[in-house]
């Protein structure tokens, strides 16, 4: 990882400055493909606005301005890429056959944008995708998918103090009126060993290379559940 590059994108970011922040990306993302903007580039900026927040060198209100930059950036990647590889096309004209992801927040967390990542990638790999967004409550993701009932169901937990929503949800799943795929992941998946505290039907990503990986190899259609 680029480590300058990193700092001075998050420089053009907490200034809101998009239009620079889109032209650097734009020449380092040069004939790489989609898992390196998103892990490496954009995961690794926020990381650090994360780390500038907790050393008490930014804002909250700093931190706000640099999210909804990144938000943008994914957005005018998202629409820039995904109708080269048909994935607009294959998700209007979804079929029976088209696989189904359900991806949100666990209740409590409002850190969204690792999620939003996740989201595109499933997307430009072909897959009919609904994104719930923060802080959804576990009754109500229940219900959703029940009545959705997607292929996949996405996780993510970003802060230590969020994982007992996390728990509440999977001592919850026997709710569930059939058996989808469960993946797990967020930035507390690099910080501890969420596995030994996960059914083993679940699914814990370290990062979007192993989901990448895994969409590359259509392993999320057949095998156990997983969490992201």
């Amino acid at each position: 990882m680029d480590h300058h590059r990193i700092k001075e994108l998050v420089q053009y970011m907490l200034i809101g400055d998009e239009s620079t922040s889109w032209k650097l990306i734009s020449e380092w993302i040069k004939g790489r493909d989609s898992v390196f903007l998103f892990e490496d580039i954009l995961a690794a900026a926020m990381r650090y606005v994360g780390d500038l927040w907790e050393i008490n060198e930014i804002t909250v209100a700093d931190e706000h301005v640099a999210s909804n930059v990144c938000n943008l950036l994914i957005s005018r990647y998202t629409l820039d890429t995904i109708p080269a590889n048909g994935s607009i096309e294959n998700e209007i004209h979804s079929t029976s056959t088209t696989p189904k992801a359900m991806l949100f927040c666990i209740e409590g967390e409002q850190h969204s944008l690792g999620m939003k990542l996740v989201s595109s990638l499933f997307k430009e790999h072909g897959w009919d995708t609904r994104y719930l967004g923060a802080n959804l409550p576990t009754n109500d993701s229940i219900i959703y998918a029940n009545r959705w009932r997607p292929d996949v169901i996405g996780i993510s937990v970003s802060l230590i103090y969020n994982l007992p929503a996390l728990t509440e949800f999977l001592k919850r799943i026997d709710q569930l009126e059939y058996e989808p795929k469960i993946i797990v992941g967020g930035r507390i998946t690099s910080l501890y060993h969420l596995e030994s505290d996960c059914p083993e039907n679940v699914l814990v990503l370290k990062d979007l290379y192993n989901l990448e990986a895994l969409l590359l190899d259509n392993k999320l259609c057949n095998q156990p559940h997983a969490i992201t």
